[in-house]
């Protein structure tokens, strides 16, 4: 009490607590009472070599942010020389005592970091992962005096160094894993790891000291399968402004070997499984892994003769194969290319038309397209599809083969086209193009052709089609026909029908010559129109669909159809119709209602085409319609938001 009465303070009481007094609770007492507020001001320091210009000073990126960050006396402190201090904002550093956790510091924009301590010795360490090694002065003494502390500490930025790896016979190595552990680890606690460039150099920040290069996949991969001998090289980091560059030497033990697969026609052997055994030491696997998608296998493998055994699955194309390679004592092997053969198999073909539907019944044709590549087979294969479209044909996978509809100079379901393919799989679909007008079976017909505006781009393709078909199906037959081309008005190659005499089918191609795209279509017109010719089976109506096929025009070609006493069929030809668009599905409507049939045709658009403009002359031509995203023109965009209406 008499002490108190003169400012003291009691820690410890026995009479009060009626306790013993214990050493670690009065120590606890005493440092909460001398707690003594400490400032620590953080300045960073890089050493750098002079280079004779000071009006350019190269400065690390923590230090030129920190630049005029510390405007407390309303004066800029600049960093414009080599070797001047600046603050360090936002940097992390830890106070340590001994027997007690480190403290976590962090200083301001102001690059201060303020804590309540207690008198006594503390040291200070920058945190992991900072580009700074050292701390000056590293240690603090808190005196034991109620009054704040101010303590200054300059922070000496790790060096850059540079690491350049070689083998024994001097040569760079590439994507080497190295790993540089401190000798004194309160100055670097974690080692520091990284590999090195494609050139063999690596470059990383240490702090100045001693290090240990080893070799840094040890704790992971057994030694025995390390590519290098065991590793132990001392590196000095010096307290010096000349930046420092070490060749690190290491003897090689395997080398990289990489081998190309490739099939006879080029293709790469692309994520095939492999393994490398060694003869030597009982067909012992010495690695193993996957072709590259350039069909690379890339492999370290010591010195000696070895056998690489390639291991496709039962789905890949390539078939099973070995080779030898023979490693020498310089790094080099060989072989750097081999050839692997691939597969024969029964491929299934699936042959579908532009809008997605099967192409069954189609006569194609499938060769080899380089002779040596036939492999006894005959040089020309015909195959014909079922009604499902299907075909199974006997292939070598990974071979260019031709595939051809011929033309038979009749009358046929398909196009002729050739194009050039190969193929990895089982089983393939291929697009095939109908004919615009196919197979013609009725003998009293009247063809009636939309040249409307939006017919224009498919304009010389009709004609062309249509004198084919004349010449094909008419001529020399006992036939009738008539042609009629229509916009908002009709207009006819004949009155009525006529038969198929000579003359009468030159002047029909001369009519079709005649023809000219322009105007809007009315397919209503049209209809009633062809309707009234007499004696006609059949009527043939090819457009594109761009006007209305809503249901009031379905209404009404039906009343037209059932006045017509010979009740004769609209056979519908859609030109470029999306599948279950619009358009695809009115035309389709109308030939159902007239028990006829319905043709979708997929034609290329020629050069005036703005899409092809706009896309350039690398721009593929003609639309893909089996998709369902490619539009016409702004009509089936417009419409979009009637597809959902039902005929």
């Amino acid at each position: 009490q008499e002490a108190e009465a003169y400012g003291g303070k009691t820690i410890f009481s026995k009479i009060a607590s009626k306790k013993w007094p214990q050493l670690d609770h009065v120590i606890q007492q005493l440092q909460e009472f001398c707690r003594v507020p400490v400032q620590i001001a953080l300045w960073g320091r890089e050493v750098k070599a002079h280079t004779g210009d000071s009006s350019v000073p190269r400065t690390p990126r923590e230090v030129q942010q920190a630049v005029n960050a510390d405007t407390r006396d309303g004066v800029a402190r600049r960093s414009n020389t080599v070797g001047q201090q600046t603050v360090l904002p936002h940097a992390t550093l830890y106070c340590m005592h001994p027997g007690e956790e480190a403290r976590e510091l962090h200083t301001n924009a102001n690059g201060e970091a303020e804590v309540v301590l207690y008198p006594g010795n503390f040291t200070l360490i920058c945190g992991e992962g900072s580009n700074y090694d050292r701390l000056s002065p590293n240690q603090i003494a808190v005196p034991a005096r109620f009054a704040l502390l101010q303590v200054a500490v300059t922070a000496s930025m790790k060096k850059q160094c540079t690491f350049y790896v070689v083998d024994h016979l001097n040569r760079p190595f590439p994507r080497f894993p190295l790993k540089l552990t401190a000798k004194d680890t309160d100055a670097q606690p974690k080692p520091l790891h990284l590999q090195t460039k494609v050139n063999g150099r690596g470059k990383g920040r240490l702090g100045r000291g001693i290090y240990v290069a080893a070799y840094d996949a040890k704790d992971r991969v057994p030694q025995e399968v390390w590519p290098v001998a065991p590793l132990t090289q001392e590196l000095e980091v010096q307290d010096t402004e000349v930046p420092q560059f070490f060749q690190i030497c290491v003897h090689r033990l395997r080398f990289t070997c990489e081998i190309l697969f490739r099939t006879r026609f080029e293709e790469p052997v692309s994520r095939c499984p492999f393994v490398v055994k060694s003869p030597e030491r009982g067909d012992r696997i010495v690695a193993r892994g996957t072709s590259s998608d350039i069909g690379v296998a890339m492999c370290d493998l010591p010195n000696g003769r070895f056998v690489l055994k390639l291991e496709p699955g039962e789905d890949s194309p390539f078939v099973v194969a070995q080779f030898d390679i023979q490693v020498s004592d310089d790094g080099s092997f060989t072989p750097h290319e081999r050839t692997v053969e691939t597969k024969t198999v029964d491929v299934l073909i699936n042959l579908v038309t532009p809008d997605g539907e099967p192409a069954p019944r189609c006569q194609f044709h499938l060769a080899p397209q380089f002779a040596e590549g036939s492999s006894g087979r005959p040089w020309e294969m015909s195959f014909v599809t079922d009604d499902e479209g299907r075909a199974s044909a006997t292939m070598s996978l990974l071979e260019p083969y031709v595939f051809r509809v011929k033309d038979t100079g009749k009358a046929a379901e398909y196009m002729p086209q050739e194009f050039v393919f190969l193929t990895d799989r089982w089983s393939i679909t291929a697009v095939v193009a109908r004919s615009i007008f196919g197979p013609i079976m009725e003998d009293r017909v009247v063809v009636a052709i939309d040249v409307s505006g939006s017919m224009q781009s498919y304009l010389q393709d009709i004609k062309a089609s249509l004198n084919l078909a004349l010449v094909q199906q008419f001529h020399k037959s006992n036939r009738q026909f008539n042609i009629v081309a229509f916009t908002g008005r009709q207009t006819n190659f004949r009155p009525g029908l006529v038969d198929c005499a000579p003359e009468n089918i030159e002047d029909a191609m001369r009519f079709c010559e005649t023809i000219e795209a322009g105007g809007v279509s009315n397919i209503l017109e049209a209809i009633a129109h062809v309707l009234r010719t007499p004696g006609l089976q059949a009527m043939y109506l090819v457009t594109d669909g761009k006007c209305e096929l809503g249901d009031g025009f379905l209404n009404q070609v039906k009343a037209l159809y059932f006045a017509c006493p010979a009740r004769p069929r609209i056979n519908t030809i859609g030109i470029n119709c999306v599948p279950q668009r619009l358009t695809y599905r009115g035309l389709r409507a109308l030939s159902i209602l007239t028990q006829s049939s319905f043709r979708a045709v997929c034609l290329e658009q020629d050069m005036t085409d703005p899409v092809g403009q706009i896309l350039g002359p690398g721009a593929p031509g003609g639309l893909d319609l089996a998709s369902g995203m490619a539009t016409t023109t702004d009509e089936e965009v417009g419409l979009e938001m009637d597809d959902d209406a039902e005929f």
